[in-house]
């Protein structure tokens, strides 16, 4: 692997993923199970996604897939993704409507750069 994906992926906004996690990850299993793993988490996050775009979702709902989000963000280190979803959450929690929209923007662009990261950190590990 790079020595450059050591270090969090940047793109102009700031840390989209922190390289370092999926890093320690790696070194607890072998390369077929990180990839399975690392696709299982990809497939849920990009589902959790997509079903925030829903806007007939109850805030209880929106609440619910945020929790699942910030759960799977932090463990592959999703930093703005994980910051997006803990920002939803506490809107749909106070029920600020109008926020949460803005908010919903806010995490399927953030979803885009994390996944966008995740995927280049995938294509540097194999080489």
């Amino acid at each position: 692997m790079k020595s450059a994906n050591l270090e969090a992926l940047i793109i102009d906004e700031g840390t989209v993923l922190d390289a370092g996690k999926l890093l320690r990850m790696r070194g607890y299993l072998d390369l077929v199970g990180f990839r399975d793993i690392i696709g299982e988490f990809a497939t849920a996050i990009e589902q959790r996604l997509l079903n925030l775009q829903s806007l007939e979702l109850s805030p209880s709902q929106i609440e619910a897939i945020c929790h699942d989000l910030i759960n799977f963000t932090g463990t592959l280190g999703m930093c703005q993704l994980m910051s997006a979803a803990e920002k939803l959450r506490e809107f749909a929690r106070d029920h600020a409507r109008a926020d949460m929209l803005s908010a919903q923007v806010e995490i399927k662009y953030a979803g885009e750069r994390a996944m966008a990261a995740l995927r280049a950190y995938m294509e540097a590990a194999s080489d």
